[in-house]
């Protein structure tokens, strides 16, 4: 595992963690990229992507606080 993200469905980040050395540049444009992907997805596809090099997994879910 090498970060969580946690956005809305808006796209707006929640929460994010990084496990491993990045630039905030870097990191910046890695968020960028994985928040516009699995918003763009319909609720009934599988929740797996290929990214890069990397295998994403995303759950939907509502949290209200």
């Amino acid at each position: 595992m090498q970060f969580m993200l946690l956005f809305s469905r808006q796209g707006k980040l929640r929460l994010q963690k990084w496990y491993v050395p990045l630039s905030d540049k870097e990191k910046k444009k890695i968020t960028r990229e994985l928040v516009s992907g699995p918003l763009a997805r319909k609720p009934k596809m599988c929740s797996f992507l290929e990214w890069r090099d990397l295998k994403i997994v995303y759950k939907r879910c509502s949290l209200r606080f």
